[in-house]
């Protein structure tokens, strides 16, 4: 386990749980949502997985690769 977790969006300084507030006080339900809001997601996209998994669970933390190792064990 990484003793760092990925909770925010570089690029807007802005941490998972300020866009989880926004997005629930906009009816927001998506990334692309919030990139036309111009909130997050909009400059290197990296946060952008870790977004969809908010909304997907309503987490605000995650493990580095915590998205990449959920498509996995889809497989």
């Amino acid at each position: 386990m990484s003793r760092y977790l990925v909770n925010r969006c570089i690029c807007h300084s802005r941490n998972f749980k300020e866009v989880k507030a926004y997005a629930e006080e906009n009816g927001i339900t998506s990334v692309e949502e919030l990139q036309a809001d111009d909130f997050c997601s909009c400059g290197c996209g990296l946060c952008i997985p870790y977004i969809e998994l908010m909304f997907e669970t309503g987490v605000t933390e995650f493990e580095p690769g915590a998205y990449y190792k959920k498509a996995s064990n889809a497989d």
